[in-house]
């Protein structure tokens, strides 16, 4: 349901008393200023903190609350205002606030930049610092706190020059502490970064923004190191950025540890790849007949049961073609056995050419072959089987000493029996036939009866 004009304007309503509730009960003392310095709200707090009521404070220039020494005040706040941003406490500024009776009050304040209706005002939230720590004893908790840093810690001034050190600092640099104070921060440039690198990192903490990355600097011994470092921008009251620290950590010995865990890595990555290489090479040695460079015997086995199995999923043909070449002992005999491979990597050839991607060619001893025709009916494997052996038939082997032989091949064809024959009962079938063929004459192709099995 769409809320009510009534409803609309009691939730406004609501929210504004909530915020005047949260104004009033903060327990930092809150002003904000219009555009002119001139204080245009306070809160209660202001009272506790500088005596004066908010009512007493409203329409009232600014600098009643700031101390008479601060006479840049008015000036630092017209340029605040004409170009605002949001300015945190915690910053480690020295701030003091004058009160109703006229001493100082140590603060911390924050800026807050609004604008309301087109008008840009500020709110400043001012936080009660006595009783803090402050002064010589603030400065020796603090002294001791960056000496006793087990990272590096280096004060600069705003042109970089080293105006402070820490032990831990001269540790890391090979330095002693008066030979890096006064000196400037290139005394420990590597020349490992070029001009853009400097530009860039300086650009940064020129601009007030904390940088924080790895360098590689030059230990006073002239060794190289890496550190990591976070530059800190300090800024005046004003927004100045005045000096720079710098904490540092050496990583080298990390980095050192990286850079030869990545190598190791790198290394045992190369390893594993060679011995799987090796292993693929040695799982399809196990699976080929180094001669022809077919699938063995073994890869038949392995194939042969799912490729039928298949077939008798989806229905389809498949045929079985086994060739023999016709007198191989006496190629061997007569020509001699290197004489009798060339004939059988000629084979090899033809079969490989004749083959669909589908098909299966291996050898699967001395000189047989076995072929394995998805999808291919008794009269197809019958044609493509009779192909090879006119082929083989017509080849010329040059044995490479002058001498030319040719040879012929036989083959026996089965159709296997999708109704749960074995695979190894469908080869006996194309063996018998190729016997048929071999009985017959040779050089010839003979296929297998076609009956149901028993």
């Amino acid at each position: 349901m769409v809320p009510s004009v009534a409803e609309r304007m009691g939730t406004d309503l609501d929210a504004i008393e909530l915020s005047g509730v949260l104004f009033d009960s903060s327990a930092d003392a809150i002003v904000v200023v219009d555009a002119d310095g001139t204080i245009v709200m306070a809160n209660a707090a202001c009272e506790r903190l500088l005596g004066y009521p908010a009512d007493a404070l409203r329409r009232r220039p600014l600098e009643l609350l700031v101390p008479e020494r601060c006479a840049l005040h008015e000036s630092l706040r017209t340029e605040y205002l004409r170009n605002p941003r949001p300015r945190p406490m915690g910053l480690g500024f020295s701030l003091s606030a004058r009160h109703a009776e006229g001493h100082e009050i140590p603060v911390d304040i924050s800026l807050s930049p609004l604008e309301v209706g087109g008008r840009r005002f500020a709110a400043a939230a001012m936080r009660d610092m006595r009783g803090r720590a402050e002064g010589p004893d603030a400065l020796r908790i603090q002294a001791t706190t960056l000496r006793s840093a087990a990272n590096g810690i280096v004060i600069t001034d705003r042109s970089g020059t080293i105006v402070w050190v820490n032990p831990a600092a001269c540790a890391i640099t090979g330095y002693a502490a008066d030979e890096l104070v006064g000196s400037h921060t290139r005394l420990l440039k590597s020349g490992e970064h070029g001009p853009d690198f400097y530009a860039e990192l300086w650009q940064c903490v020129t601009g007030g923004e904390t940088w924080s990355g790895t360098i590689v600097n030059r230990r006073k011994d002239g060794s190289l190191y890496h550190e990591e470092q976070t530059i800190a921008p300090v800024q005046d009251a004003s927004g100045n950025v005045t000096h720079f620290v710098a904490i540092k950590a050496d990583v080298s010995a990390r980095r050192q540890a990286e850079e030869e865990l990545a190598v190791a890595h790198q290394e045992l990555g190369s390893r594993v790849a060679e011995i799987e290489s090796l292993n693929r090479r040695l799982r399809e040695q196990a699976v080929r007949d180094p001669l022809t460079g077919l699938h063995n015997r073994r890869y038949f086995d392995e194939s042969a049961g799912r490729d039928l199995a298949r077939a008798r999923r989806t229905g389809q043909p498949v045929s079985i073609v086994v060739f023999d070449v016709d007198h191989f002992k006496v190629v061997n005999d007569i020509h001699g056995h290197a004489a009798g491979d060339l004939v059988l990597k000629a084979l090899a050839e033809i079969l490989s050419a004749g083959v669909r991607g589908s098909d299966l060619v291996c050898r699967v001893g001395g000189e047989e072959f076995v072929a394995l025709l998805p999808d291919a009916s008794m009269a197809v494997a019958v044609e493509r089987a009779e192909a090879v052996r006119r082929q083989f038939a017509v080849t010329q082997i040059d044995l490479g000493d002058g001498r030319v032989i040719g040879a012929t091949v036989s083959a026996g064809v089965a159709l296997f029996h999708a109704d749960g024959e074995l695979p190894e009962t469908a080869l006996r079938r194309a063996d018998a036939a190729l016997y048929q063929a071999k009985r017959a004459g040779r050089n010839r192709v003979v296929a297998a009866a076609i009956q149901s099995p028993t």
